[in-house]
């Protein structure tokens, strides 16, 4: 998710702080180098990372190796991060890999090691610390959203942060999909990714059919706790398909197709970073969430995964069918 942040060398506004400091507004002038934090806390994920890059320098993004990175919790637990290959914790979208548009990405990647186990929980409080070869440090705080639960799902499909969990669902028909709150969300975000489209629309005479089609739904609040599966996701990306398409997916899937579901609850921070591209719940982006010699983000995300196979057999709703 560097693309966030890849605006901050043509001189955008940036407020630098953290909760229970006060905000200091900073203009970064055109053009000026400055060091870029990408780091998002997963509660699904045992192993974190944390991205270290330069902004843009006319076609080439700089790294910084040879950094000490550490995160420590509430508790006092700390987690030492270990410089591994950039490949290992992002992909480069692929408008910027070729062409006129190309871009040297050499950001650095820190990785938590694996017997740390699931060390991010939710409601807790994490610091960033980051110290650079050359002197330069950076901080940052998260408070992981707490626990929720999704509802209406069979226990097979509300499994923990971390697992997938798998439920069937007849055609044609749409699954009002609702969570408790999760204490201190800013925002809920539920990504929809459909396999299988071409095969199950073959005949409809719908054009430009993708093998896989990603979707974003948002609810913009800490109680908006439900939304229509699939009617209400895809606010954003719908303009990036063609119309018929998402008109043949209003009420509900087609037999044959698979579907991954992921709910995220979302911190302050993560939901303030978003907003540089196409989440605007309220207003551009403004806010760093990292602090001293650089900017970026420090946010956490507490995650829940299910998996839907669109056949009859199922019952009503989304239920473990035969």
């Amino acid at each position: 998710m560097w693309r966030c942040w890849k605006g901050l060398a043509a001189g955008i506004l940036v407020v630098l702080g953290f909760a229970g400091c006060e905000l200091d507004e900073v203009t970064i002038p055109a053009g000026e180098d400055l060091l870029i934090v990408e780091a998002i806390l997963d509660a699904g994920r045992p192993m974190q990372y944390v991205i270290l890059h330069h902004t843009l320098n006319g076609r080439v993004v700089g790294g910084e190796p040879g950094a000490q990175v550490r995160v420590r919790r509430g508790d006092g637990v700390e987690v030492v991060f270990s410089e591994v290959s950039p490949h290992a914790c992002m992909t480069i979208d692929p408008t910027y890999t070729g062409g006129e548009a190309a871009v040297d990405m050499g950001a650095s990647c820190y990785l938590s090691p694996a017997t740390a186990g699931y060390w991010v929980i939710p409601g807790e409080e994490y610091e960033l610390l980051i110290e650079t070869a050359d002197g330069k440090r950076l901080q940052g705080r998260t408070t992981v959203p707490g626990w929720y639960q999704l509802r209406g799902l069979p226990a097979e499909a509300r499994r923990p942060p971390g697992e997938v969990g798998r439920c069937v669902l007849p055609p044609e028909t749409p699954l009002p999909l609702e969570w408790t709150v999760s204490a201190g969300a800013r925002a809920y975000m539920t990504h929809m990714r459909v396999e299988g489209l071409p095969e199950a629309l073959d005949g409809r005479g719908i054009p430009n059919i993708p093998e896989v089609v990603n979707l974003l739904g948002v609810s913009a609040s800490e109680r908006d706790t439900s939304i229509i599966i699939p009617a209400q996701v895809g606010l954003f990306e719908r303009q990036n398909y063609d119309n018929e398409l998402m008109l043949a997916l209003d009420d509900g899937f087609p037999e044959g197709v698979r579907v991954q579901i992921i709910v995220g609850a979302l911190d302050r921070n993560y939901v303030n970073a978003l907003r540089a591209d196409n989440f605007h719940p309220s207003g551009p982006v403004r806010i760093s969430s990292i602090r001293g010699d650089g900017a970026g983000v420090f946010g956490s995300i507490v995650p829940y995964s299910f998996e839907i196979d669109v056949r009859h057999g199922g019952g009503p709703g989304c239920l473990v069918g035969g």
